[in-house]
């Protein structure tokens, strides 16, 4: 998973710098953008907050506060939260890419576009909970719908983001890409010390 992460975000980073996506990037946010009606925005606004620093944080505390939940979920997910949260701080001040227009945002948002913070957080925070729901929930009826749900806003926060009109696809391509590193390594770690 780390290869395959690690790769994917080279490539795409490679298209973005060299101006090969572009194409691509405008004719994603024009169909983003052409899809919109009002319900819907309205749905896309309130669901992309799932992916804020102060809901993943939320989650966190929770996690670490109930005991139960403390060593098998809450700490991984807590450290490796802010590990990519840091590593994405860098990858954007680095690469400096701007957003898209202001006029097609439906969402306030701030800084540089790439990669995209709302996705590697997500991707990382929900995806490496499903892989420990997978470990650790005994109840298989509970064990897969819980999969299922974490699915949704692993994927979904990101494809929010396109719709909202604040991130070109290739950043949220590479913050996926980036999260699926992420919890490849974290995986990694935490099988050396179980």
């Amino acid at each position: 998973m780390i290869i395959t992460g690690a790769l994917g975000f080279g490539l795409i980073l490679l298209l973005v710098l060299s101006g090969a996506s572009d194409g691509f990037d405008h004719a994603v946010q024009q169909f983003a953008v052409g899809m919109r009606c009002g319900p819907l925005n309205a749905f896309m606004a309130k669901f992309t907050l799932l992916g804020n620093w102060q809901t993943i944080v939320f989650f966190c505390i929770i996690l670490l506060i109930i005991k139960p939940t403390r060593i098998k979920f809450g700490i991984p997910l807590t450290v490796g939260a802010i590990f990519v949260t840091v590593l994405n701080k860098i990858i954007k001040t680095i690469v400096a890419r701007p957003r898209p227009d202001d006029v097609i945002h439906l969402v306030e948002a701030h800084g540089y576009s790439f990669s995209s913070g709302h996705a590697i957080t997500s991707m990382f925070f929900f995806g490496m909970a499903i892989w420990l729901v997978r470990r650790y929930v005994e109840n298989r009826a509970l064990k897969n719908i819980l999969t299922v749900v974490l699915l949704i806003p692993a994927i979904g926060i990101g494809l929010s983001r396109i719709y909202c009109g604040v991130h070109y696809t290739t950043d949220v391509l590479a913050g996926w890409f980036l999260g699926i590193a992420a919890i490849g390594g974290a995986i990694g770690v935490l099988n050396d010390h179980s």
